[in-house]
């Protein structure tokens, strides 16, 4: 069983964001709660969580506002806002991860990360909500509520 260390799988994660993220925002509790589903829910199978996160940043490349015609990707629906959200869809044997982003200006932002729990239908992304609008005003710099 080929499992990487722990600072082994951070240090790929930060190679991975720099290298294939150029352009792209992460917002740093989004970094977090990635590396926090990596080392409690991917141990052993982190390089493959880390090429399906690759293939989801291609399809962000390639696609754009239309990354939810790609693989298991959707737009968020019932958010009262004028931007439009996606969640991305990373999953494998061991992971159910959702990567909650939107775009500003054509510019990619990554607002949170959660690993879902299996067997639920359709994912709620209520509690989610305001966490992802604030998040994306932290990013914007502009924190004034609307």
């Amino acid at each position: 069983r080929g499992s990487m260390n722990k600072e082994k799988a951070l240090e790929l994660l930060k190679n991975y964001l720099d290298e294939y993220g150029d352009g792209f925002v992460f917002h740093s509790s989004f970094i977090c709660e990635f590396k926090e589903i990596l080392l409690k829910n991917a141990q052993g199978a982190e390089k493959e969580v880390f090429n399906l996160l690759v293939k989801q940043l291609s399809f962000v490349n390639a696609l754009g506002i239309r990354v939810d015609c790609a693989d298991g990707n959707e737009k968020l629906k019932g958010m009262k806002s004028e931007q439009e959200y996606y969640s991305l869809h990373i999953q494998n044997k061991t992971v159910n991860i959702r990567l909650l982003m939107t775009f500003k200006n054509e510019v990619p932002m990554f607002l949170a990360a959660f690993n879902e729990k299996e067997g639920k239908k359709t994912t709620d992304y209520s509690q989610w909500e305001r966490v992802i609008k604030e998040r994306s005003k932290q990013i914007r710099g502009d924190s004034c509520e609307e």
